[in-house]
């Protein structure tokens, strides 16, 4: 019985003094891993606070551009062609000037008459910025059917007495006389630029014959880069553009004046044999 307690105390010792020291060192080196490799792993990662506003403003569009109707080649003066309904409804009470009237007219299907439509393009800088070499593409997507059920089809034009007088060139005409001198921008800063459409190389002519639905392709150079926008009218394509007179006929027109007071001037349709007669008027207040 005393030789088997002496042994179980010489293995007690053994491990206290063999065994016991090799399993704490162990533990250390797997300590000391574990604590430099996540310090490894936070100096490798990249940080979770937020991009700084320069940051972020350099990684999105250097602009936001828009464009709108402001006329055709014959005109600029809009005058569109709607159902007669509209006409006489005439726009709510809300819409004060002649370019919201135009927003009003075209959401509620009027479409512009004319041949071709200009366009102006609203550009707002994101940061500072050079524009040059602008140019302007209609891309037609579908045409369009104006059927008769949708009439009677009449002429409505919008007339603001307290609009101020237009300053923007022609388009062909740059307001600098240079076409080629770059628009300087400065952060935050909007223009707006009337441009006319370019020719594309496999047709005759700038914008399609008839009414079609269409997109504006536009292209320019910003501080030296080419970038594309494929612009629409709001929500949905650009329509253009209506007939509202042929040989014997001339459509109805109204006349909205939408700066107080307001007023509309209806101008009946003629039907003629050879060479119109003068048109009849009457002023009505709305």
């Amino acid at each position: 019985m005393e030789a088997v307690n002496t042994r179980r105390r010489q293995t007690a010792l053994l491990v206290v003094f063999l065994i016991l020291p090799a399993l704490l060192a162990f533990g250390v080196v797997r300590l000391l891993g574990t604590r430099d490799g996540a310090a490894h792993q936070a100096g490798s990662s990249p940080p979770s606070s937020p991009a700084a506003p320069s940051d972020a403003v350099g990684s999105g569009p250097a602009l936001d551009v828009t464009a709108r109707i402001t006329g055709t080649e014959e005109s600029t003066e809009l005058t569109f062609l709607i159902a007669r309904g509209r006409a006489e409804a005439g726009p709510p009470t809300s819409v004060t000037d002649c370019r919201q009237f135009a927003e009003w007219a075209q959401r509620n299907g009027g479409v512009p008459v004319g041949f071709a439509p200009v366009h102006t393009l609203s550009v707002h800088a994101r940061r500072n910025l050079d524009i040059s070499g602008v140019s302007v593409l209609a891309v037609q997507v579908t045409e369009v059917e104006l059927a008769g059920g949708d009439g009677p089809w009449v002429e409505l034009a919008c007339r603001d007495d307290h609009a101020p007088a237009p300053t923007a060139t022609h388009p062909d005409e740059p307001a600098d006389g240079d076409p080629d001198r770059p628009h300087v921008l400065v952060a935050g800063q909007a223009i707006e630029l009337p441009v006319p459409l370019d020719t594309p190389y496999d047709t005759g002519g700038a914008f399609p014959h008839g009414t079609v639905d269409y997109q504006l392709r536009v292209r320019m150079d910003i501080d030296g880069v080419v970038e594309e926008h494929r612009l629409r009218n709001g929500g949905s394509p650009f329509r253009c553009c209506g007939r509202s007179t042929y040989m014997g006929f001339r459509s109805a027109r109204y006349e909205w004046r939408v700066s107080p007071p307001r007023s509309l001037r209806y101008c009946a349709e003629l039907r003629y044999a050879v060479h119109p007669p003068p048109p009849k008027c009457a002023l009505r207040h709305g």
